[in-house]
């Protein structure tokens, strides 16, 4: 090989490498490949006024508004919103990047899931952001996942569909979009449980002091023993990492009848009181543990700060001085006022912050906790 030979080789070489380059780059910027679906996205989501989930048949899931006390869920008449869902949704449209481009064909569209949601069929959902007239309303169609950190969409109104590297937190149920989080009071907490469901329909259980495992009924039968130890255990533990099925307004359940009332209180002066109300049977909802056939419980609290529950009077020895047990006793008695004045505080503000959340608020509980308030002394006893 002479040396004109190896000069061409090599100019040749360089041209195909520059029309590579270059074909590259057109290619690049025609598909848009790499660069953002929504270029401008994360600057106008500060003006976001509200955000609809829309899914099969047009359903409207949930209507996401901004209001003075933040996110919150119109169709459930202004309940909170699940914030880390909202959150996690808008930077995943905010950050979604083109990694390879579909079909701009409709009758191909449900295959990806980025169909309009009009038909029973369609999987995919249709996010609408809202800006209050400060920037026209963007409208996208997130299809199904297209595998590990990857989705297909579609911005509404354009023809074509891509796949984006996202992952988009979506649900077609609407009680995924409510704040669900309800309450958190640990059975190591509790001191006494009261449950009634009518004037002469109580069921009380206790415990003297925290250390104690297990959870004793008052006025157990004479006759009658506990069926094992731990038995009133879980009504104790009822109110403890209790998410919601669903909720509403609580004027919506006022009307309905009284099922139970229950009232849990603890060590430190915190009482939480529960106004169960019940609904005629409906078809539940995928995945609350109730069947057709079964009614809903609504259940409303209310918190309040008692005073802490005084310790027992050590017992005196006869062989002792009566003096030194007076002074123990006193002794006793400033110690426990002076973090009754620590504890009194705290307690205030968490039966406080308590019913700032949950007031004016009704709530469906999962069945296996509702169903701890309808348990009588019987259940909890030998049979005969």
């Amino acid at each position: 090989m002479n040396r004109r030979t190896l000069i061409v080789m090599a100019g040749l070489g360089v041209a195909l490498t520059a029309i590579l380059i270059l074909t590259r780059v057109d290619f690049d910027r025609g598909q848009g490949l790499g660069g953002l679906h929504a270029p401008g996205l994360a600057g106008r989501l500060a003006d976001m006024e509200s955000l609809k989930v829309v899914h099969a048949e047009n359903t409207v899931l949930a209507t996401i508004e901004r209001g003075e006390q933040g996110w919150a869920v119109a169709e459930k008449g202004g309940h909170p919103a699940n914030f880390e869902r909202l959150r996690s949704v808008l930077t995943a449209l905010a950050q979604a990047r083109r990694v390879e481009k579909k079909t701009a064909l409709p009758e191909f569209y449900s295959r990806l899931g980025v169909d309009d949601p009009v038909s029973p069929d369609a999987t995919g959902y249709l996010l609408e952001l809202d800006y209050g007239g400060r920037h026209p309303a963007d409208r996208f169609i997130i299809g199904q996942r297209a595998g590990a950190g990857m989705a297909y969409i579609r911005t509404a109104g354009e023809a074509q569909s891509w796949m984006v590297s996202a992952d988009f937190d979506l649900s077609d149920r609407a009680r995924d979009w409510l704040d669900r989080e309800v309450v958190d009071l640990a059975s190591s907490e509790v001191r006494r449980v009261v449950l009634q469901r009518a004037a002469a329909d109580v069921l009380e259980i206790a415990r003297k002091d925290a250390g104690d495992i297990n959870f004793t009924p008052v006025g157990i039968p004479q006759g009658r023993e506990l069926s094992y130890g731990s038995v009133a255990n879980s009504i104790a533990a009822a109110l403890a990492n209790v998410e919601a099925n669903d909720a509403r307004p609580a004027a919506e359940v006022d009307g309905l009848p009284r099922a139970v009332q229950a009232r849990y209180e603890t060590f430190d002066g915190l009482q939480l009181s529960l106004d169960v109300r019940e609904e005629a049977a409906i078809a539940a909802e995928e995945g609350t543990g109730g069947g057709e056939d079964d009614p809903r419980y609504w259940v409303m609290f209310s918190a309040a700060a008692l005073e802490p529950l005084e310790a027992e009077a050590p017992a005196v020895n006869e062989d002792s001085d009566p003096g030194e047990a007076a002074s123990s006793e006193e002794d006793g008695d400033s110690e426990e006022q002076a973090g009754s004045e620590e504890d009194d505080p705290s307690v205030a503000e968490r039966a406080a912050q308590l019913d700032a959340k949950l007031g004016g608020w009704a709530y469906e509980l999962p069945r296996y906790k509702s169903d701890q308030w309808f348990k009588k002394m019987d259940d909890l006893l030998k049979e005969e």
